[in-house]
């Protein structure tokens, strides 16, 4: 009877530590099954962060990932993801300072490409303005100079004729002039404070944008340095991961229809467990940027391999 209640008590003990951990065991079970019985069964996806300052709606969104997740099926006549609610792979779509970046370089007139032509321009425009920056800076800085000068002496004049228990009308008359003078210049010298804030996060997204590109194009050049603080992170436009909390495609920029689709394909090229292909025009290369929306050969052939196809 004692060996029955010590079996029963285990059972209800497994039982209960199913019940906690079901939902990392289940995304276990198909990271398990999708690795060693690859293209079996399509790995369901779905819509986990949508942040809207993209300025593209869910359904346009989900629209481009039905292109996205097509790139590999057509091919093969296979399907290999479905859109399901509550699908074991999420997409988010997080906004933070990569799509800042992209917005800010639209405003400049740049769209900045991986090449090294584009890495020269985005440098060109980088050294313009900068010094248009540095003599901004001069001009905020002798302005705010200035002010305070011109405040000091009104601040004498004011506790000269306090102290003499007021000021004639004409005075009083000629300080209140002078207050307001210096209330438009300290207005004037805001607003220069906001442009100057405004310089320096493009000339920042420039930085970020030429950094990014030296490294990915590995172009021997130091680094360039932001104005103001520095955030010190890499860029990507988008990140596959997975582990015990299940698994993700995180997309964090892209400038057109044609770069989402290529990202997010590539991205489910890593959901697939395929890796990196040397083929610049390849979904699977490391970097973006290639134009077509279709699978090169080598991508095919990754992808037959992974599949067992011949």
């Amino acid at each position: 009877m004692q060996k029955i209640f010590k079996n029963f008590t285990a059972l209800i003990i497994v039982g209960a530590l199913i019940f906690v951990f079901r939902e990392e065991l289940q995304n276990i079970f198909f990271q398990l099954r999708d690795r060693f019985l690859p293209c079996g069964s399509p790995i369901s996806y779905s819509i986990g962060i949508f942040d809207e300052r993209f300025g593209i709606s869910r359904k346009n969104f989900l629209a481009d990932t039905k292109q996205a997740e097509e790139i590999w099926e057509k091919p093969i006549e296979k399907d290999l993801f479905m859109e399901k609610a509550n699908g074991s792979l999420k997409i988010n779509l997080i906004y933070d300072y990569r799509q800042d970046v992209t917005e800010k370089l639209k405003i400049l007139g740049i769209s900045a490409d991986d090449s090294r032509a584009s890495y020269e321009l985005v440098k060109a425009r980088y050294v313009v303005l900068s010094e248009q920056y540095l003599k901004d800076r001069n001009i905020f800085e002798s302005k705010v100079a200035a002010m305070e000068s011109h405040q000091d002496a009104y601040n004498k004049k004011v506790a000269y004729w306090n102290a003499r228990r007021g000021a004639p009308k004409v005075e009083y008359n000629a300080l209140q002039l002078e207050r307001e003078s210096i209330q438009a210049e300290i207005a004037s010298i805001n607003q220069l404070q906001k442009d100057l804030s405004a310089e320096v996060e493009n000339i920042n997204a420039l930085v970020s944008t030429l950094n990014r590109l030296a490294e990915e194009l590995n172009i021997d050049v130091a680094r360039f340095n932001e104005v103001g603080a520095s955030r010190g992170e890499e860029f990507e436009e988008g990140l596959y991961k997975s582990g015990p909390k299940g698994r993700s495609i995180d997309i964090y920029q892209y400038d057109s229809k044609n770069k989402l689709i290529r990202v997010l394909a590539h991205e489910f090229g890593h959901a697939l467990e395929l890796e990196h292909i040397s083929n610049p025009k390849a979904i699977m290369y490391k970097l973006n940027e290639g134009t077509n929306e279709k699978l090169t050969a080598d991508d095919l052939s990754a992808l037959k391999i992974r599949c067992g196809i011949k």
